[in-house]
């Protein structure tokens, strides 16, 4: 080969300091090499935006733009340059391909306080989506940054609402485990969806609290460490999308005054060249399974499994399958904020199939004029494309009440909801319910009593945990009126 172009076009696409290595080898000097790819013109190109270190650039064929050929070569030499955009995308590609917006800076291994040259999390962001790697977009989940890349589905994006539940719960579960063996401060241990998680140095985590064991804080015992993690309910993650966690680890050992973190990630699994790389790098690598025993493990995965087909499931499975899973579940003490919400819309949509035609779980609905948005936790239809009811369900722990605020809020949701199923039907009765695992508060009963005599058209109408504990009855759904007993209206975590 006597040109850079059949190189390329052989070998396929090259960042720049290889291909002068290339040139340098074929008896040519290292300036005359510089001077050679600074003249390349068409067909041969230098990638846009600058995402490799040390002013590397990134060399291909405009055949080859795009093509899976390109993305590979581009993948391995962000890798192989240590390139933090690169970091960036295998921690995306953990989760398989798709993030909510908010919690890039978890994923990206970038700072998210400004350091001295270090690159932040929202400068990556901005870089990636440049460059044409990542796009951000509005999904039924909300705000979410998306590889663009042909192998990153519709599915993966449907799915990350299961996956977000799926891990808060294994995220309460960490909490409790590491309350009890005393690893980080009781009551200063927070996790992700929590307004209190802060960064922890310059990172941020899923979970984070202050520590005072003996090797984490300082010598005067008065500046603590922190425990910190990060998780992932699906999927073997490789030693390239562990390199995020693994980074961010390294660089707060390094720079925390006379203290230190002890870093925890949890994934479903981890190929043989992880666990040897996170091991070899100091952290501690963990499945649910491993943490909480193989019955709640395999619970888990059904939870997945059941929260990516939950209309389905609520509406064809026997409430016995439902119910089995609840109990599975209890093993993990602390999970009750994050399990109680989607057990308790799986418990009301098993309910409400009985006269439904059709029901429908985790809509997004979307006002078109003014472009809001809200969910609606369960869609019943009582005909064809026209009556339905817009439930909002609010699972509360024993004895939980649901405020005036929160019934606010819901009262907000609803021009967003109507907007959207008159959209799609103009003559639909339509209606909306508010359902609570417990009781109202006395102002929010004073506010839903008053909204009534107003809402004719689109009536509104609100059940307390008793009275769907009386529906259950009704119909005769003994399993799940039992459920319902046990788990939400006089569960023995009501004493805590």
């Amino acid at each position: 080969m006597k040109t850079i172009e059949e190189l390329i076009q052989a070998n396929g696409p090259f960042i720049t300091s290889k291909v002068g290595q290339w040139l340098v080898t074929a008896r040519i000097s290292e300036e005359a090499a510089r001077k050679r790819i600074s003249r390349c013109k068409p067909p041969l190109r230098m990638f846009p935006v600058a995402i490799f270190p040390k002013k590397v650039r990134f060399m291909y064929l405009e055949s080859q733009r795009n093509s899976e050929k390109f993305w590979f070569a581009m993948q391995r030499d962000l890798r192989a340059t240590k390139s933090i955009y690169g970091i960036a995308l295998d921690g995306l590609l953990a989760r398989r391909g798709v993030v909510l917006s908010k919690d890039f800076s978890v994923i990206s291994g970038a700072t998210v306080r400004p350091v001295s040259k270090q690159v932040t999390a929202e400068s990556v962001l901005q870089k990636l989506k440049d460059a044409g790697l990542v796009v951000e977009r509005q999904s039924p989940t909300g705000q979410i940054i998306v590889v663009e890349r042909d192998e990153i589905g519709s599915s993966d994006i449907k799915g990350m609402r299961a996956r977000d539940v799926s891990e808060r719960i294994i995220l309460d579960g960490l909490r409790e485990w590491a309350r009890k063996i005393g690893a980080a401060a009781y009551n200063k241990i927070r996790i992700r969806g929590e307004s209190e998680l802060e960064p922890i140095g310059q990172f941020q985590f899923d979970l984070a609290g202050p520590s005072y064991i003996l090797p984490l804080n300082s010598r005067a015992g008065k500046q603590p460490g922190f425990l910190v993690a990060d998780v992932f309910s699906e999927g073997v993650l490789t030693s390239h999308q562990i390199g995020y966690f693994i980074r961010k680890a390294q660089a707060l050992h390094a720079t925390l005054n006379n203290t230190s973190v002890l870093p925890i990630l949890v994934a479903e699994g981890f190929s043989g060249d992880a666990i040897t790389l996170g091991h070899a790098a100091g952290i501690l690598m963990a499945t649910p399974s491993t943490l909480f025993g193989s019955a709640v493990g395999e619970a888990l995965k059904t939870l997945l499994q059941t929260l990516n087909r939950a209309a389905a499931f609520a509406s064809s499975e026997s409430p016995a399958r439902i119910v089995g899973l609840i109990n599975q579940l209890r093993e993990i003490e602390g999970r009750a904020m994050n399990l109680r919400g989607p057990m308790f819309e799986l418990i009301v949509a098993y309910l409400v199939r009985r006269d439904a035609v059709s029901i429908d779980m985790g809509v997004r609905a979307t006002d078109l004029e003014t472009g809001a948005k809200a969910d609606i936790d369960v869609l019943k239809y009582t005909s064809q494309n026209s009556d339905c009811v817009a439930i909002e369900c609010k699972g509360k722990e024993p004895g939980g009440k649901v405020t005036d605020a929160e019934v606010g809020n819901w009262l907000k949701k609803i021009p967003i909801m109507k907007a959207h199923l008159r959209a799609r039907s103009q003559e639909a009765a339509i209606s909306f319910e508010l359902w609570t695992s417990g009781e109202f508060s006395f102002d929010a009963l004073t506010r839903l009593n008053a909204e009534k005599e107003k809402r004719i058209k689109n009536p509104i109408a609100w059940k307390t945990g008793n009275e769907v504990l009386a529906l259950a009855t009704k119909h005769r759904e003994k399993v799940m009126g039992n459920a319902l007993k046990e788990h939400f209206l006089r569960h023995p975590l009501s004493s805590i």
